[in-house]
C-alpha cells in the first residue's frame, strides 16, 4: 500500500519543525548570552555594595577615633575596633571580586595602604596620647589623618564609579541581547506557525472529507441504517480506512441478528439469577432474624430444621453439632438424600472439613477427591464448612450438587459460607447467653442454685402460696463438723462432700422443690405446697439419708457425715419471706446446739 497520505503528514510536521528548531538554538544561544551579562552584572553590583561597604568601616573607624579623644571613655572605642576586625574579612572579599580587574584591584591595594599609613600614623599615636592624658589637640596630627582619609575616600570613589561605568555597559549590552531574542522568537516561530497552519489546512481537508465520509456512515449505521457504506476516494491511506470501515460494517451487519438472539437468551438468564438470588437473600435475612430472636439451643435447631432444606433448594445437605458432651457430632438438620441420616451420630474423622478447622470440597469439575464419611455415596460435587467461633468448633454445615446443576456449584458453595458463619455466631451467642445465665444463677461446685436464685424464688414461690392460700415450707440445712473435714483431710474431700449431698438432694426432692447452696456447708430447700408436718417429714428422711452416706475420697478413704436441719412455714411461722429464712436458720442453730445431727422446727424438737 502507497504511503503517500503519511509522507505530506510528516512533511507538513517537519518544515515547521526545523523552523522552530532553528529558532530555538538560536534564542537559547540569545538567552545564555543574557544570563552572561546578568551574572557580571549581580558581580559588579555585590562588588560596588562590599566597595562602599568598605568605606562606611573607615567611617567607624574615624568616627570611634574622634570620639575617644573627645570623650576620653572606653565605649567609644568600640566602632573604632569594629570596623578595624570587620574591614579585612570585606576587604578580602572585594579583592576576590576583582581578581579579573588589575586596574580595579591596583586602586584597592591603594586604597588600604592609605587605610593603613592613617591607622599607624595617625589613630593610634592620637589613642596613645589620649590614653596617657594629654588632652591637648595635635593639629599636625588632625591634618595628617585629614588627609590620609580624604586620599582613601576619593581612591574609593574612582574605584566604585569605574564599577558603575562597567555596570551600565553590561545593562545596555543586556537590552540588546533581549532585543535580538525578541526579535528570533518573533520572526522564527511566528513563521514556523505559519507554515504550520498553511500545510495542516491543506492536510485537513482531505482528511476531512474521509474522516466525515466515515463518521457519517457510522452515524447511519448506530441509527439501524446497516446498508450504508463510507466513501472510497483516492488510493492513500484514507481510501484504505474506508475500505476497510465498509468491510467491518458487513461484518457487524452479520453480528447484529446474532446478538439479538444471544440478548435475549442473556436476559432470560439473568432474569432468571436475579430471581434466584433474590429469594436467596430474603430467606437468609429470615434465617438471620429468627435465630437473633432465638434463646436457647434448641430453638435455633428448630429455626434451622425449617429454613436450611428451602434455603438450598436442589441439593442434599446436613447440619452437624457438636453434642453437649463434645465427644462427637449429631446430624440434627438434614434434606435431600441426606435426609434419612437425621439424628445420626459422627465423629470427627469422619469429616475432612472438621479434620483440617477449615471448609474442605470436592469439585464437580474435578475427577478426584476424597468424600467425606458422613455423606451419602452420590455424583456431584461436596462442600463443607465448618462452625467456629471463638475458636471453637461448633459443627459442620455440608451441601452437595448434583452433576446437573454442577454450573451453580460457586454459588451454593459461597452461600454455604455465609450459612455457617452466620450460624456459628448465632449459636455461640446463644450458648454464652446460657452459660451466663447458668453462672449467674448456679452454685459453681455443686450445680445448685445460688442464694441469689433462690431469694427471688422464695420471694416468687410465697406470693403464690399467699394468692392460693396454700402452704410453703423452707428447711436449713447443714453438715455437721464439716471443719473438721476440711483441717483433717484437705479442701478437695471437702468440695468432694458437698458434691455428694448437692446431687442427693437434688435427687431426693419433688420437681417442684427447690435446693440451693446457701453458702459453706450450708443449703436451703424451698418445698412450695407443703405443709409443716409434710416438711418435718421430709427433713428426717433426708437426714437418714445423709447419715447413711459413705464417700470415698481416694486413697481408699471413706468419709460419713451427718446433717442438722431447721424447719420453717408459711403461714404458721410468718409471711415475709427473710423472716422464714431467719426462723429456719435459728431452728437450724438450735439443733447444732443440742447436739447436731437431728431436726428442729419451729421450738419443737424432733427426734
Amino acid at each position: 500500500m502507497r504511503r503517500t497520505f503519511v509522507l505530506k503528514m510528516l512533511l507538513g510536521a517537519t518544515i515547521p519543525l526545523l523552523m522552530t528548531l532553528g529558532s530555538g538554538v538560536a534564542l537559547y544561544i540569545a538567552l545564555q548570552s543574557s544570563l552572561d551579562t546578568s551574572a557580571q552584572m549581580l558581580r559588579e553590583q555585590a562588588m560596588v555594595a562590599a566597595a562602599n561597604n568598605l568605606k562606611l568601616r573607615v567611617v567607624d573607624a574615624e568616627t570611634g577615633q574622634r570620639g575617644y579623644l573627645i570623650a576620653g571613655q572606653d565605649e567609644y572605642l568600640l566602632p573604632y575596633q569594629k570596623a578595624l576586625i570587620s574591614y579585612d574579612l570585606i576587604y578580602d572579599r572585594v579583592t576576590e571580586m576583582l581578581n579579573e580587574q588589575p586596574d580595579q584591584l591596583e586602586r584597592l591595594r591603594e586604597a588600604r595602604t592609605l587605610f593603613e599609613r592613617w591607622q599607624e600614623s595617625v589613630a593610634m599615636p592620637s589613642l596613645d596620647n589620649r590614653r596617657v592624658g594629654d588632652t591637648s589637640p595635635n593639629l599636625q596630627l588632625f591634618e595628617q589623618g585629614k588627609h590620609l582619609i580624604d586620599s582613601y575616600r576619593i581612591t574609593m570613589d574612582e574605584l566604585t564609579e569605574v564599577a558603575n561605568a562597567r555596570l551600565r555597559d553590561k545593562q545596555q549590552e543586556s537590552i540588546a541581547i533581549a532585543r535580538r531574542a525578541n526579535i528570533i522568537a518573533t520572526m522564527g516561530f511566528g513563521g514556523a506557525a505559519l507554515a504550520a497552519l498553511i500545510l495542516w489546512l491543506l492536510l485537513a481537508n482531505r482528511t476531512s472529507l474521509a474522516v466525515n465520509g466515515i463518521t457519517d456512515a457510522a452515524k447511519q449505521m448506530m441509527e439501524g441504517n446497516w446498508r450504508k457504506r463510507a466513501p472510497e476516494l483516492g488510493n492513500d491511506e484514507l481510501a484504505a480506512m474506508a475500505r476497510a470501515f465498509n468491510q467491518m460494517a458487513e461484518r457487524l451487519e452479520a453480528m447484529v441478528s446474532a446478538e439479538k438472539q444471544a440478548r435475549q437468551s442473556l436476559s432470560q438468564h439473568v432474569d432468571d439469577m436475579v430471581a434466584s438470588r433474590t429469594k436467596e437473600m430474603l430467606a437468609m435475612n429470615h434465617l438471620v432474624e429468627m435465630l437473633q430472636s432465638c434463646h436457647l439451643r434448641d430453638e435455633a435447631i428448630q429455626v434451622l430444621y425449617s429454613v436450611l432444606p428451602s434455603l438450598f433448594t436442589k441439593t442434599s445437605g446436613a447440619l452437624l453439632l457438636r453434642d453437649e458432651e463434645g465427644e462427637c457430632f449429631t446430624i440434627r438438620v438434614a434434606w435431600g438424600l441426606q435426609a434419612g441420616q437425621i439424628d445420626a451420630s459422627v465423629g470427627e474423622v469422619d469429616c475432612w472439613s472438621l479434620r483440617r478447622g477449615k471448609p474442605y470440597e470436592v469439585n464437580p469439575l474435578m475427577d478426584h477427591g476424597v468424600v467425606c464419611g458422613h455423606i451419602q455415596p452420590q455424583a456431584g460435587g461436596h462442600y463443607c464448612a465448618p462452625l467456629t467461633a471463638h475458636g471453637n468448633s461448633l459443627g459442620v454445615l455440608h451441601i452437595s450438587v448434583p452433576d446437573d446443576h454442577h454450573n451453580e456449584w460457586v454459588n451454593h458453595k459461597q452461600l454455604a459460607q455465609a450459612v455457617a458463619e452466620q450460624v456459628s455466631l448465632s449459636l455461640a451467642n446463644i450458648q454464652l447467653r446460657e452459660r451466663l445465665q447458668q453462672q449467674s444463677v448456679r452454685d459453681p461446685l455443686t450445680g445448685l442454685y445460688n442464694r441469689r436464685y433462690l431469694e427471688e424464688s422464695l420471694q416468687r414461690e410465697l406470693a403464690r402460696a399467699k394468692r392460693e392460700n396454700g402452704a410453703l415450707s423452707v428447711i436449713m440445712l447443714d453438715l455437721d463438723h464439716f471443719k473438721r473435714i476440711n483441717d483433717d483431710y484437705g479442701h478437695s474431700a471437702g468440695d468432694k462432700v458437698l458434691v455428694v449431698v448437692g446431687e442427693l438432694l437434688k435427687n431426693a426432692l419433688r420437681g417442684e422443690d427447690l435446693v440451693c447452696r446457701f453458702g459453706g456447708e450450708e443449703f436451703t430447700l424451698i418445698m412450695p405446697g407443703a405443709t409443716l408436718e409434710i416438711a418435718a417429714q421430709r427433713a428426717e428422711q433426708l437426714r437418714c439419708s445423709i447419715e447413711k452416706l459413705t464417700i470415698d475420697i481416694g486413697d481408699t478413704a471413706l468419709l460419713t457425715v451427718t446433717s442438722s436441719l431447721g424447719i420453717a412455714a408459711y403461714p404458721d411461722h410468718g409471711d415475709d419471706a427473710q423472716l422464714l429464712l431467719n426462723v429456719a436458720d435459728d431452728s437450724l442453730y438450735k439443733a447444732k446446739h443440742a447436739g447436731r445431727n437431728q431436726v428442729v422446727i419451729a421450738d419443737l424438737q424432733i427426734a
